[in-house]
């Protein structure tokens, strides 16, 4: 799934194993389903979903943090047809590099052109990653996206998204500012996380616009019900 991050973008979709698929008009709305591999059920949707004649957005399972994978898994989920994968957790060129290898391991088992699964990644959701030095333009050539997720970074930083006073910690600030600026460095496209409990149609609208004004190519949604509040609320990728 090549990410060009000039394009104007549509959301990724974060769906539960209990949640079914959207309705077809509403998958064209979006660019991506991202399931955890992790849960069997969410594996069965993947395959399930991979053989529905009117999928309009790619397939994408949640995988690692790196040091967690083998290529058995990796082969496992590209059985099921994914178009590529997100990891999680990710500290730097180093966990990129690494995943990048053994999916070429499993691609080549799999029998699949080699590169042939995107990667995506969670940056900045662990400290490592907000500390890290190093660029990732040339960590792996199937790289083509960072997710940032305000929750994960403060929670990993044992603080609450938004404080008591309702302002953001510092270290969110840091977090979201270093995804972006990687992203722009690498030339990739960038992808900040919705917060769980955004369930109001003038809120997805509100973040769904800060964001973009703030550098990012487009929300990752949590849920099937923010896409129908994104279409109410008319932004631009919820019409297809």
């Amino acid at each position: 799934m090549p990410i060009n991050p000039q394009e104007t973008m549509k959301p990724l979709l974060y769906l539960a194993s209990a949640e079914p698929l959207p309705a077809p008009e509403r998958l064209g709305a979006i660019r991506a389903v991202v399931v955890d591999a992790a849960d069997a059920g969410a594996r069965q949707m993947l395959s399930a979903a991979a053989d529905r004649p009117d999928r309009s957005c790619a397939l994408f399972a949640r995988i690692g943090p790196a040091d967690d994978l083998n290529e058995a898994d990796l082969g496992l989920l590209l059985s099921n047809r994914i178009d590529g994968v997100v990891l999680a957790g990710c500290r730097g060129p180093a966990d990129i590099q690494k995943t990048d290898v053994m999916l070429k391991v499993a691609e080549a088992a799999a029998g699949l052109e080699q590169g042939k699964t995107a990667l995506l990644a969670e940056y900045a959701s662990v400290p490592a990653s907000v500390l890290s030095p190093h660029p990732l333009g040339d960590a792996s050539p199937r790289l083509s996206a960072l997710i940032f997720d305000a929750s994960a970074l403060a929670q990993a930083c044992g603080l609450q998204r938004v404080t008591g006073t309702g302002d953001v910690p510092a270290v969110v600030r840091l977090g979201r500012a270093t995804t972006i600026l990687r992203a722009r460095e690498a030339g990739l496209a960038a992808y900040e996380m919705l917060p769980a409990d955004a369930l109001d149609e003038w809120v997805v609208q509100r973040l769904w616009t800060n964001s973009v004004e703030n550098g990012f190519s487009a929300p990752a949604l949590r849920s099937a019900r923010q896409i129908e509040l994104l279409a109410a609320a008319g932004a631009p990728a919820a019409g297809g």
